[in-house]
């Protein structure tokens, strides 16, 4: 592989500019080749982001990140809005309920894999067993996240009907309803 010159600038507080010019081995290319091609299919997103900002000026790059940050919200909305409408516009709000669901559940299987890439990412710094240990460390965290979500709608269910049973024996003791009398109302 071709041997490249690598200078390093060095600015301490605008007092001065020091410039070191070094040699690489040929070890270094060679044993961070793999890992550092791995890293950079990872981190494609982040290196994209990177030359963008290189070859833009600062406003540019703020106004271009703004704006997709912009669009991809309206998109969002415009989504959410009109499908957390089909249970009204049907008059069925158990088909709004199955629907939201199934929109939860695909937002349950991308958090995950949100979560693996994340990991993965952070881990290729260490290589490929890096990448493996952090998207596995990823999705179990994606994973603790949705148990701990489900676990309080649970108590919250379990709340709810305490509530309904708690309401529904009160009403019956205020009606007076018992086997002697028979009476409901």
């Amino acid at each position: 592989m071709a041997i490249k010159n690598l200078t390093i600038t060095v600015i301490d507080g605008g007092k001065g500019n020091f410039k070191t010019n070094r040699q690489p081995s040929g070890n270094e290319e060679e044993n961070g080749g793999a890992e550092n091609k791995f890293r950079n299919v990872l981190n494609i997103g982040g290196n994209i982001k990177k030359e963008m900002k290189n070859n833009m000026n600062a406003t540019s790059y703020f106004a271009l990140q703004l704006g997709t940050q912009i669009a991809t919200n309206t998109v969002r909305q415009t989504i959410n809005y009109y499908v957390s409408d089909i249970g009204r516009s049907n008059g069925d709000s158990n088909y709004q309920a199955l629907v939201n669901r199934k929109i939860e559940q695909v937002s349950d299987v991308m958090s995950v894999g949100g979560g693996i890439l994340s990991g993965a990412k952070i881990g290729s710094m260490f290589g490929p067993w890096g990448a493996g240990i952090g998207a596995v460390a990823g999705a179990i965290t994606s994973g603790i996240s949705i148990g701990f979500r489900q676990m309080e709608r649970e108590r919250a269910y379990q709340h709810e009907m305490f509530k309904q049973n708690t309401s529904q024996a009160y009403n019956l003791a205020r009606a007076n309803y018992s086997v002697w009398t028979g009476r409901v109302r």
